[in-house]
């Protein structure tokens, strides 16, 4: 039962950082995108988020900097691992995207936000979630002046209220899983070893001092974990009611009808600075502020395997 809710958790982590990530980055689906090629998309996060989650299992961090720190650990697999984008335009993009935007905003804010928020009074989840709609807005407004084939308004629609769905629904299976506890060693360490794996044969495949930029983030983000973490168990939080967690479909049906016309108008406007300008600094921050926080704390017995 253990590697069960560890698998299920997984994949509806999956699903909402493939959303947060994926769909919501690319605000409208690419054009030679398929719905093949959308669902080995969400395998790949899923087996990122199933390392990511090993290692909050193993150091046993929960909260607000269990879901960052465990973001930005996520952004790095994705961003290092399945693909080699934060080797790119060093330093920058060590930080944009894997903790600006998978640690800030997707780990931060769309997995432990929508987490807690349900559990908040009314006003304060809506502003939430007006807060999202705002990010997405203003970092869709970029897009007509990097992409001359922006799809109809139908299209896009889909691409982030119908698949958005997902989102939802994941958040209402973590609620039914309960606490989450270190499954068997096998289970637990299969995933994040194969990732080492992987980095370590395309490494020796294309050597490049840049790449060593990789285990230098992810052993002190680890090392921070582990330092702010020992709890045995994680607890993904109780349920909600169902209707609670819907309220985020207001996001991307607010987020395209306000959008859409923007972009058929021939507006361009460059959120992406805005966004990333606002997101780089906060984001690499608070990673620091961890691991100050990681530093002068008592430490922790070094979790067991």
């Amino acid at each position: 039962m253990v590697s069960l809710r560890y698998l299920i958790a997984s994949l509806a982590l999956g699903a909402i950082t493939v959303w947060g990530s994926e769909n919501l980055f690319w605000f409208a689906p690419p054009a030679d995108l398929t719905l093949g090629g959308w669902v080995m998309t969400w395998t790949a996060y899923a087996l990122c988020a199933g390392a990511t989650l090993s290692a909050l299992l193993w150091a046993g961090l929960g909260g607000w900097r269990g879901v960052f720190l465990g973001g930005i650990l996520f952004g790095y697999l994705i961003e290092g691992v399945v693909v080699d984008t934060i080797y790119d335009d060093f330093p920058v993009q060590l930080v944009w995207t894997a903790m600006a935007w998978h640690g800030l905003f997707t780990g931060l804010v769309l997995v432990g936000g929508l987490r807690a928020a349900p559990h908040w009074p009314l006003l304060r989840h809506l502003a939430l979630l007006a807060g999202i709609t705002a990010f997405a807005i203003t970092f869709a407004l970029f897009w007509p002046i990097e992409r001359a084939d922006l799809p109809p308004a139908n299209s896009v629609l889909f691409y982030l209220a119908g698949v958005g769905v997902i989102v939802p629904l994941a958040h209402i299976v973590l609620d039914r899983i309960g606490l989450l506890a270190r499954p068997p060693a096998i289970v637990l360490w299969i995933l994040p070893l194969s990732a080492a794996v992987i980095w370590i044969a395309k490494t020796v495949s294309a050597p490049d001092p840049v790449r060593l930029a990789f285990p230098v983030v992810v052993g002190l983000t680890l090392w921070a974990m582990v330092r702010l973490g020992g709890a045995a168990t994680v607890d993904p939080g109780p349920r909600v009611p169902v209707w609670r967690h819907a309220l985020f479909l207001l996001v991307p049906l607010v987020a395209v009808v306000i959008t859409v016309p923007v972009w058929e108008a021939g507006v361009q406007f460059p959120g992406h600075w805005v966004i990333f300008a606002v997101t780089v600094p906060l984001s690499f921050g608070l990673w620091l502020w961890c691991l100050w926080q990681a530093a002068r704390g008592p430490g922790r017995i070094r979790p067991a395997p």
